[in-house]
């Protein structure tokens, strides 16, 4: 159906549409506007008409009353002034624009001309007034406050209080005024806000710093000394502001660390002053404190803002982080300045320096075990390993400890990777010719289990999994489909399984331990006579149980040429030889055809090196060997070779300290219980063996150990150690479980090691405690009179009686002339 048109006539749809409200357009209500605006002028105006007219009349009125006082003879010019004024005020009125501005120029000018022609005595009052305020300005300068200081304790105990006068200096807090015009249609309104500003901002900035003042008179050595403390003190205060500000907001104070950082330079670029090597030390302490606080636990990355649309809190955090590794650049450039003035040739190396360069190294050191996965680290790590081989014993104790750390706690492996390789090309470099601490820090890596010779397995796992692969491809689509479906499940159990983490973690544990292995055995190749040959053969000692198959026979060989030729070895590089040549052998190396007998002769003689002095830490070496002769290679040797040890060992606690002695016998305890052949030392009768037992013979099999007994046990029955006596005569009872001579068992259950260690009185720490003495009072006891001579009791005795003796009271009548009657 179609639409039915209705027609309308023109002068109906004209009121139609004038009823109609339509809304207005911009420029139908600016001409509104404008309208409105020009109704508003001519009312103004009309206004301003009234007004002239009212002021004509006030015109009038004030010219008679000027008539009338003349004519009384008054002076009408006394308030002419105000007069002046209200004139001024009118005629303002009427006008406008430039004349307006002309009027008050005019107006302006007309009141500094009174001012100026005042009477004196209003002078004089201002003069004074100027002079007073100046006066308080002085005395505030003068002025001091006290101020109390942290509180001491004295050596008798008693809290001394301290106080401290300080110049007083008022800080006004400045204002800023801003002015916001808000127009409306009606009216203009101006609204003042005042803000404070930041507190810190001052400190910050060093606006206290003292100016250079030319010298007038002579400095004393004590004023100078005073001066220095004093700015110590100001810029300990400052930097502990300026910390504060930055730990608590580090997002809105970023750029307080360019105050930090110029103290941190030999001059300060804002003042033209040298700072004080203190108070370089002090910044740079507190900048890496912050640091480690404020650093996160993740790598930053770097997002580019312009590319791409954040959110407002995505985009301040990005922002923040950008800024902050900014700032962590610029903190370990200064560092590495400060370092390269010592490690780099022709640099400025003075006590300062070196001691300034310390604590550089100190801090990087603490930045690289706070944050060992953040950005820039690497370049931290790489610094210090050249640290490493550094001329100072300090710079290389603080970085040796740093790696070692560094090793214990990487989970990722990442970071301890990375400082193996730079280690082992510094020594490639040096051509072995480098620093103990660049060994001796490898010994902090935690390699337990690790299989080098997984390898070869791998290989022919993949040979295997090659012809399975031939196999399957001969197979038809619906088998291959399945094959295939089989491997995406088992790969996403291997997923939730953390197997892939787990063999990533193992692969770079595996070259660690090879880098490892470079470093050692291209010096015992090279350099056998290396410096750190001692250092290389406690690595060996240390890892030997992970060492390559294929590498014993020729690293055994190696070894036994050292113990051989080299006659200044000490004792305990041999000492280190053997137990790497034994834990090799009790391992894997059971398989190799190879004879101990030389590397028993070579233990037998290096036993009784350690004594009770400055080498018995050197105990836990022979310790760590003997479980290996007398424990796990028990069975491998002759009853006389077993003996013999043992007998050295018991011979040799007698000169240790009661910690080391302990750990002896321990280990015989232990032997005695795993054997039954050391029975025949305890037997007292020494004509059951053949031959003398000749303890000086190096050769522990000809010894002849079996014709003698263990002696020794009856002198550590008298040791002052409790846990000594309990022990050798636990072990003179030939080891009895229960009953008479058994031990505790809290003490039966520790081994050698345990007891070398919870036994260790290096600590001034002895264990068991020493009981303290009862109180009481000493019994006086009567002693008895001794004679020379036998007969002289007798003979002063019948003196006595014959002489006439007076009454016991009267002791000046008792004198007797005891010489004059024996002769």
């Amino acid at each position: 159906m179609g639409t039915k048109k209705v027609k309308i006539s023109s002068v109906k749809r004209a009121a139609h549409l004038k009823s109609k409200k339509t809304p207005l357009t911009k420029q139908q209500q600016q001409k509104q506007k404008q309208k409105r605006d020009q109704l508003t002028s001519k009312r103004e105006q009309g206004q301003n008409i009234f007004s002239q007219k009212a002021r004509k009349r006030d015109n009038l009125a004030q010219r008679k009353k000027h008539n009338k006082l003349v004519s009384l003879g008054l002076d009408p010019l006394e308030d002419n002034e105000e007069d002046d004024d209200e004139v001024l005020d009118n005629i303002a009125d009427m006008l406008d624009g430039d004349d307006l501005a002309l009027l008050q120029a005019n107006k302006r000018k007309r009141k500094a001309k009174t001012a100026g022609e005042e009477d004196p005595e209003q002078g004089q009052s201002i003069g004074l007034e100027r002079a007073y305020a100046s006066d308080t300005k002085k005395e505030q300068a003068a002025q001091k406050i006290k101020l109390d200081l942290l509180p001491i304790k004295s050596r008798d105990g008693q809290i001394i209080t301290r106080t401290t006068e300080v110049d007083y200096l008022p800080k006004p807090k400045q204002k800023k005024k801003n002015e916001e015009e808000k127009e409306t249609d009606s009216e203009e309104d101006e609204d003042g806000e005042t803000e404070y500003e930041d507190s810190d901002d001052d400190v910050v900035n060093d606006v206290e710093a003292p100016s250079a003042v030319p010298v007038q008179k002579l400095i004393s050595t004590t004023d100078l000394l005073i001066a220095r403390q004093q700015e110590i003190e100001r810029q300990k205060y400052r930097i502990g502001i300026i910390c504060s500000g930055l730990l608590e907001k580090p997002e809105d104070k970023m750029r307080n660390f360019h105050a930090l950082y110029e103290l941190m330079d030999e001059v300060n670029p804002a003042s033209k002053q040298a700072n004080l090597m203190s108070v370089r030390k002090l910044a740079i302490i507190s900048v890496t404190e912050i640091f480690k606080d404020i650093l996160p636990e993740y790598r930053v990355g770097q997002v580019d803002t312009k590319m791409q649309t954040l959110r407002k809190a995505t985009l301040d955090r990005v922002t923040f982080e950008n800024a902050l590794l900014q700032q962590f650049k610029k903190f370990l450039q200064k560092l590495e300045q400060i370092t390269a003035q010592v490690n780099r040739r022709g640099g400025l190396r003075t006590p300062q320096t070196i001691k300034l360069a310390t604590v550089a190294v100190q801090c990087m050191c603490d930045l690289l075990v706070a944050h060992p996965y953040f950005n820039y680290v690497q370049n931290i790590a790489q610094l210090l390993v050249y640290m490493l081989n550094s001329n100072y014993q300090d710079m290389r104790t603080a970085v040796n400890q740093c790696f070692r750390s560094v090793f214990a706690n990487d989970k990722r492996l990442e970071m301890t990777l990375f400082i193996v390789r730079r280690i082992n090309h510094l020594i490639k470099t040096k051509q072995n010719n480098v620093h103990v601490e660049c060994i001796t820090c490898l010994m902090g890596l935690k390699i337990k289990s690790v299989n080098l010779d997984a390898e070869k397995e791998n290989e022919l796992k993949q040979k295997k999994l090659e012809s399975h692969r031939q196999r399957l491809l001969s197979l038809s689509k619906k088998e291959r489909k399945r094959r295939k479906k089989l491997t995406e499940v088992n790969r996403e159990l291997e997923e939730t399984r953390a197997e892939e983490n787990k063999q990533d973690k193992h692969q770079k544990l595996t070259e660690i331990i090879k880098m490892v292995f470079t470093i050692y055995f291209r010096v015992l190749k090279n350099d056998p006579t290396s410096r750190v040959l001692s250092a290389i053969l406690e690595g060996l000692a240390e890892f030997a149980h992970v060492i390559n198959l294929d590498f014993f026979a020729d690293l055994i060989d190696v070894l036994n040429r050292i113990l051989e030729d080299q006659d200044e070895l000490g004792y305990r590089e041999r000492l280190h030889c053997v137990q790497t040549i034994f834990v090799i052998l009790s391992g894997q190396g059971e398989v190799l055809n190879i004879d101990p007998i030389r590397f028993y002769q070579h233990f037998y003689q290096n036993m009784l090196a350690v004594q009770a002095g400055k080498n018995h830490e050197d105990f836990t070496i022979i310790l760590r060997t003997l479980d290996e002769v007398l424990v796990k290679r028990r069975r491998n040797m002759s009853q006389q070779r077993l003996m013999a040890f043992v007998k050295r060992l018991l011979t040799g606690s007698l000169h240790l300290l009661h910690n080391g002695t302990l750990a002896t016998l321990g280990t015989i305890k232990q032997t005695f219980q795993l054997t039954s052949v050391l029975d025949n030392l305890l037997d007292t009768d020494t004509t059951i063996g053949s031959g003398r037992y000749d303890p000086e013979l190096q050769d522990p099999e000809y010894c002849n150990a079996a014709s003698t007994s263990l002696y020794e046990l009856a002198l550590l029955a008298r040791h002052y150690h409790p846990t000594v006596r309990r022990m050798a005569v636990h072990i003179a009872n030939g080891v009895p479980a229960s009953g008479e001579g058994a031990l505790p068992t809290e003490i039966g259950k520790l081994s050698s090691h345990d007891l070398f260690t919870q036994y260790d009185s290096t600590q001034m720490a002895f264990n068991p405690t020493i009981p303290l003495p009862k109180a009481g009072q000493p019994k006086l006891k009567r002693g008895k009179q001794l004679y020379i001579r036998s007969d002289f009791k007798q003979e002063y005795g019948k003196l006595l009686q014959n002489s006439k003796v007076p009454h016991a009271n009267d002791k000046r009548a008792l004198q007797v002339d005891f010489l004059s009657a024996l002769q």
